[in-house]
């Protein structure tokens, strides 16, 4: 069901706050005001609201056409694997975990998994943290299923309220109660959704009791490990990319402060070649500073983060190498692909950059079957960079 929150009581609609529990989010984080009125903490930031409101619960007629799935390109073996897991799982109504590492491919694994739902006029849901990554994916269901009604839903988007197949950020699944037969998350180890318990409760509230879940990552928690052991999840691991080239292995070396003259010796090295450079700082700030850094020095160069406003063009330039280097926040560290491009993390010991973090910025290098290198710059090698180290490694080893 599609929630809106009103201020009046409907037949289909709930207490937004009863018994100190929050429909909307189902969290008890409750402020109770001078005037006995009771607030939800958690969920304030989605505009607050109180025991005076009520939650609109409305089922939404759905669009059932023919569902076709159309891909023009052959999957791997190993691919086909991954695809034939997650229906197996579907057939034994298991929930799932589909490790693989960057590049290999875990979106075209999930579409087999998605036709049998659709055919069986059952709603998805894809959720996907960054909504950059969420346009791109759009576009591509759209063209692996032509014919079905797919829709996205990010902060300013509109639903189509007629689509059985969403891709949305997990933040927007404050919006439905008890509606998707399937929920695929993707980069489940990461943030956001890293020890985030608001977000673990909003796939709950929005998925059905029989619904399936899949979950996908690059890396696996100890939570998720226990889950594996203990059988509450299915677990299949790929260790290739499509192109079955293997990871590159970063190369720690020592600095002090955010960029230096053995930074700059690096760099200069690395653009006598025709190729792409993106740099990783961790802040929007560094980012910024880094940029009228080397502006000032001559070097073709943009920062891009969330605050950037035409990330698209940017991005475009990156591509064409109208642009010679991208500096970025982590905002560039899953979901990009391009071709001939190296990669520097500046203090990558800095505790933004997990293991996790680490990998899936690694992973930028060497997406077409390309060669690249990834170097992390550190005043001190942090245990996340020898953990993100050890973990491509280990991908490498089963190659």
């Amino acid at each position: 069901m599609y929630e809106r929150i009103i201020n009046e009581k409907k037949l289909d609609a709930v207490c937004a706050i009863e018994s100190l529990k929050c429909n909307r989010c189902f969290g008890e984080n409750i402020k109770i005001d001078e005037y006995g009125i009771s607030h939800c903490l958690d969920c304030y930031d989605y505009f607050n609201i109180t025991s005076l409101d009520y939650c609109l619960r409305l089922k939404r007629n759905l669009s059932h056409n023919h569902n076709v799935l159309r891909v023009d390109f052959p999957l791997t073996r190993e691919q086909k694997s991954g695809s034939q897991f997650l229906v197996n799982c579907y057939k034994e109504r298991k929930n799932a975990l589909l490790q693989a590492v960057c590049g290999a491919g875990k979106t075209e694994m999930t579409l087999e998994l998605i036709k049998l739902f659709l055919d069986e006029r059952k709603t998805v849901g894809f959720v996907i943290p960054r909504v950059e990554i969420i346009k791109q994916v759009f576009k591509r269901m759209k063209s692996y299923f032509p014919f079905t009604s797919v829709s996205c839903l990010y902060g300013g988007c509109i639903l189509v309220m007629d689509s059985p197949f969403i891709i949305v950020t997990p933040q927007q699944l404050i919006k439905f109660y008890r509606e998707f037969d399937l929920i695929i998350i993707d980069e489940v180890d990461a943030f956001p959704f890293k020890d985030n318990l608001f977000l673990e409760r909003l796939v709950d509230k929005s998925k059905k009791d029989d619904a399936m879940l899949v979950y996908m990552s690059a890396t696996i928690s100890g939570k998720y490990k226990k889950m594996i052991d203990n059988g509450e999840l299915a677990y299949f691991l790929l260790a290739k990319r499509y192109h079955e080239q293997p990871l590159p292995i970063p190369k720690f070396i020592q600095s002090d402060g955010l960029v230096n003259k053995k930074v700059f010796t690096l760099i200069n090295l690395l653009q006598e070649e025709d190729r792409g450079l993106i740099i990783y700082v961790s802040s929007i700030k560094k980012a910024t500073q880094l940029q009228n850094i080397m502006s000032i020095e001559g070097y073709s160069v943009q920062a891009i983060t969330s605050e950037t406003l035409n990330k698209n063009a940017v991005l475009k330039l990156f591509s064409k190498r109208e642009l010679r280097i991208l500096i970025s926040s982590t905002i560039l560290e899953r979901g990009v692909t391009f071709k001939n491009v190296d990669v520097i993390v500046l203090q990558s010991e800095s505790e933004v950059f997990t293991q996790s973090s680490l990998i899936q910025i690694a992973g930028r290098v060497g997406r077409m079957g390309d060669e690249g290198r990834v170097i992390f710059f550190a005043s001190t090698v942090s245990k996340e960079m020898l953990a993100a180290k050890k973990a491509i490694l280990e991908f490498n080893k089963q190659l």
